[in-house]
């Protein structure tokens, strides 16, 4: 059986697999996974090497997760969500919701969700008031998610951060300037995106691709070359995990091959 391999996110201390399994299908309602037959996916997932399983207070898959906890001991998985809020108060509030929704007193990665760059300062500020929240035990990581290169590369060089997750996708220069629309960066160039997540690697942060097919997997961009875009991000020095959202086994076993076998 092909597994994937794990690595160390960052200097966060934590391992993780080299695919994090994107949960954000399973709070589609139009899909019907329930939360037993989410935690079904997720703990075969394990078996297959894919430890980190990640979500959002938005996503409506903290019960899926809360259930696969049930075939999983939790302290062989990382799992990480992230929140909107905008207040250092109101996160904490929120992580205690969290972590009753998940069914655990910890939470590994904590991030705020989406940072535009009309708010990094107030980014800062917020993870200078979460950082706390990591000496009470209730957290291992903190950091952020983001579309935009101007938040990642004044990420990077935040002290206060653990972990960045941003937009990251490789492929011909071409077809990326061809379907730019279906890739979502707020500003800024897919190089110089590299160019800051590599800085904030060099930097000790852990470093999350996202949006490695664009805008998903059915954007024309991707569309012939779903393996190529995942290889290409795979092998970049500077990325330690990437998360795919998945739905059902099959794309499961579909990014582990390509993942395992590159």
């Amino acid at each position: 059986m092909l597994k994937v391999p794990t690595v160390r996110l960052g200097s966060t201390g934590l391992a993780v697999s080299r695919i994090g399994f994107g949960t954000f299908d399973f709070g589609d309602p139009s899909l019907k996974i329930s939360p037993e037959k989410g935690a079904k996916i997720l703990a075969e997932s394990y078996r297959f090497g894919i430890n980190f399983w990640d979500s959002s207070d938005d996503y409506g898959s903290h019960p899926h997760i809360a259930s696969a906890l049930k075939y999983v001991p939790r302290k062989r998985v990382v799992i990480s969500t992230k929140i909107y809020t905008k207040s250092g108060k109101k996160a904490e509030r929120d992580l205690k919701s969290i972590l009753k929704e998940l069914g655990t007193d910890y939470l590994d990665i904590f991030l705020l969700h989406y940072v535009a760059s009309d708010w990094i300062k107030g980014s800062h500020l917020m993870l200078k008031q979460m950082k706390d929240l990591i000496a009470t035990g209730t957290v291992k990581a903190i950091g952020l998610s983001t579309h935009s290169v101007a938040v990642a590369a004044k990420a990077a060089q935040f002290d206060e951060l653990d972990v960045i997750m941003a937009v990251c996708c490789k492929a011909d220069p071409t077809l990326i300037k061809k379907f730019k629309k279906h890739i979502p960066l707020e500003d800024g160039s897919m190089d110089e995106m590299f160019h800051a997540l590599e800085l904030a690697h060099n930097n000790g942060k852990g470093v999350i691709a996202m949006k490695v097919l664009g805008g998903g997997a059915r954007a024309p961009l991707f569309a012939k070359d779903y393996r190529k875009a995942i290889e290409a991000v795979s092998q970049l020095g500077f990325v330690d995990s990437i998360v795919i959202g998945m739905k059902n086994l099959d794309e499961v076993k579909k990014n582990v091959k390509v993942v395992a076998s590159s």
